[in-house]
């Protein structure tokens, strides 16, 4: 083996340690954002079923019906869709949809919003 192959050996190793290195880094943030996602659902799922259970309670104890509240939903939704400027609200910077003011991440795409005051109203 001549002087050569041996640098280029050398390389070859020291290329490989690196490239190994980055496939731990990313197993380790695909493991994260697995567990994030695994919490995620775990909320979404706690949130359904305390949403229902808050529904049925009230509709037992009112006597409101499902229809009151598609109603009352496409009426908060129609409030939350104001233009922007509209008091509250601010334009997100990623998907550019009209947001609360106090929103730290955009319902509609994720983005983390820098400008919000999530205790803003409070």
């Amino acid at each position: 083996m001549d002087l050569m192959d041996l640098l280029f050996d050398t390389y070859a190793v020291g290329k490989i340690s690196g490239l190994g290195a980055l496939q731990a880094n990313t197993d380790h943030r695909v493991t994260a954002s697995t567990d994030r996602l695994a919490a995620l659902e775990y909320r979404y799922e706690r949130l359904h079923v305390v949403t229902v259970a808050l529904w049925s309670l009230l509709k037992e104890h009112t006597g409101l019906v499902d229809a009151d509240l598609k109603r009352f939903v496409a009426s908060v939704e129609a409030s939350e869709s104001k233009p922007h400027g509209a008091p509250g609200t601010m334009k997100c910077g990623k998907c550019g949809r009209i947001i609360r003011q106090s929103a730290t991440r955009c319902v509609y795409c994720g983005s983390a919003v820098t400008s919000g005051d999530a205790f803003q109203g409070t």
